[in-house]
């Protein structure tokens, strides 16, 4: 019986080698099926050899993998590197197959920053099914055995010959379809995101390392000369200017952009300025919030510079005015932190909230309070909303507000019609109408001040348009839904009053083409704050 005892300790253990070769082609093939049907959808080949490139793409993707595997799993470290690059890659293609994202350094930016209750709308029993089916199953079998004991020459042996091995294999791929992946690869550089576990480990070294050179930087003063002008008259209301945030909604989804379905009748009632040409600074709240409050424009913005640099509220409060921010969403980005942040009404929570999930209900009623109790001086508010953000796009709206049926009553966007999810993001863009004319109708009610609000979305999003859905795809690859948002204006007869040219400036540029570049310096025209950093050019409601 001892005899047997070498044999059978054998068959309880694993060798390094194959657990990597053998997880490196179940990645392959299950973890990149959107990755194999792009390049099948770009090769040239529709003939016999058209089964033949697969496959040699499916061998050629394996050694990737596999030679990555080679050289990050060490010893102990070997089985806890392997969950997690199998968990990681097995919710990365759920976000590719599910949404048609794309992984790369600013989606990982996004995770980072998002808050648990994005998370939780975003966890659905598909997502699960792809972590049990993908990381689960190999890792039951991963972790049945202990791994073979080999002192460190045959370790680093096997290392050398499964590298080996792998780079003949992409050599050999390489060698008998150079021509069609080198035209493939440099015609659509996009294809590297839904590369998995490439695109989501060049992504999270690209987000650390940033992290790394931008905590080093101080915090620089911006706009230190900011200054009213002309200073008002003490006879002059104070000056009330609201800056509403919105989240995730899109132009096109607007009637009063010419949408057929009358999603926002209540703005239409109201005597509003609509622009119809806005484009967006980001595809994401990360980029976009801090870029429309940095003094940037979109072909300069630079996120680490704006994160250790004053903004636009810097820049106000400097100027006299009391600012505040009001948010019901994941945060200000930095754009907010030097600034009051008015905190919402937690005796309505239960109105307009679930698991600390809350609608827009809540920002409207903390607002109409802050405004009723603050006192009368220059004020400037930020709203940040919920908006339209997706997935769960059936919780951002009171069940009032479902006005197009049947709606998507899911996180999980391919559980429902195109029609369901079309549905159910218009009733988001209806209650933003409705929530945005009710802010309106407070300002025009509030008669201590000269008001004026401006309305902008951070960005858009894509409901299935191109197989693409959410928001987040890198700037040049973006489709129109995630980039042109919706913006609005509205003075009250005072401020109108008093600033005749300002009010038939911003109706005279409805129609032209703008963007985030020019909220940075409309709000400082409007506040009629003077600064160096001011561009006269890029602000709205001048130069007429």
């Amino acid at each position: 019986m001892l005899s047997h005892l070498p044999k059978l300790q054998a068959r309880l253990t694993q060798k390094l080698w194959l657990i990597n070769a053998l997880v490196s082609l179940w990645l392959a093939v299950l973890a990149n099926t959107t990755f194999i049907q792009k390049v099948a959808e770009l090769t040239p080949y529709h003939d016999g050899r058209f089964p033949v490139f697969i496959v040699a793409m499916l061998g050629l993707l394996a050694a990737y993998i596999n030679l990555f595997l080679t050289w990050v799993t060490w010893g102990r470290l070997a089985k806890p590197v392997l969950t997690f690059i199998l968990i990681a890659s097995a919710l990365s293609a759920y976000f590719i197959n599910s949404f048609g994202v794309g992984i790369d350094a600013g989606q990982i930016q996004n995770m980072m920053e998002t808050d648990a209750h994005e998370i939780g709308d975003l966890l659905t029993w598909n997502m699960l099914g792809y972590v049990v089916v993908i990381a689960g199953l190999p890792l039951i079998w991963i972790w049945s055995k202990p791994l073979v004991s080999e002192g460190w020459l045959q370790r680093q042996r096997n290392r050398v010959l499964s590298s080996a091995a792998s780079l003949l294999l992409i050599a050999a791929v390489a060698a008998g379809f150079y021509a069609d992946l080198a035209s493939i690869f440099r015609e659509h550089r996009s294809i590297r995101y839904s590369l998995v576990p490439h695109n989501y480990v060049t992504g999270l070294r690209a987000y650390f390392k940033h992290q790394e050179v931008i905590e080093a930087i101080p915090m620089q003063a911006y706009g230190q000369d900011a200054h009213r002008s002309p200073p008002l008259s003490p006879q002059a209301k104070p000056r009330l200017i609201v800056l509403v945030m919105g989240e995730t909604a899109r132009a096109e989804s607007f009637s009063l952009q010419g949408y057929a379905r009358n999603t926002t009748p209540e703005l239409a009632a109201l005597p509003i300025t609509y622009f119809t040409q806005v484009s967006s600074c980001g595809t994401a709240t990360a980029v976009s919030l801090p870029c429309l409050f940095s003094g940037f424009t979109r072909s300069r913005y630079d996120a680490d510079v704006a994160k250790h640099r004053e903004g636009l509220l810097d820049i106000l409060q400097r100027s006299g005015y009391a600012v505040s921010w009001l948010d019901n969403n994941s945060g200000c980005k930095g754009a907010c932190d030097r600034v009051e942040k008015v905190p919402m009404l937690a005796n309505r929570a239960s109105v307009w909230c679930v698991n600390g999930e809350c609608q827009d209900g809540l920002l409207l009623e903390s607002f109409q309070q802050k405004l009723a109790t603050a006192p009368a001086i220059d004020r400037v508010l930020v709203l940040h909303q919920a908006g339209s953000h997706g997935p769960a796009y059936y919780r951002r709206y009171p069940k009032a507000f479902e006005r197009f049926t049947p709606t998507c009553n899911s996180n999980a966007l391919q559980s429902c019609t195109p029609a369901q999810i079309t549905n159910t993001y218009d009733n988001t863009i209806a209650y933003t109408d409705h929530i945005l004319a009710k802010i309106i109708q407070t300002m025009a009610q509030d008669s201590r001040y000269s008001s004026a609000l401006l309305y902008v979305s951070d960005h858009g999003e894509s409901t299935g348009e191109h197989g693409l859905y959410l928001h987040g795809a890198p700037y040049l690859f973006a489709p129109s839904q995630q980039t042109h948002v919706p913006m609005l204006s509205w003075l009250s007869a005072d401020f109108a009053g008093q600033e005749p040219a300002r009010a038939a400036c911003l109706i005279k540029r409805k129609t032209q083409a703008i963007s985030h570049d020019n909220v940075f310096h409309s709000v400082l025209g409007l506040a009629g704050v003077r600064t160096q950093v001011f561009n006269p050019a890029l602000d709205l409601t001048s130069g007429c």
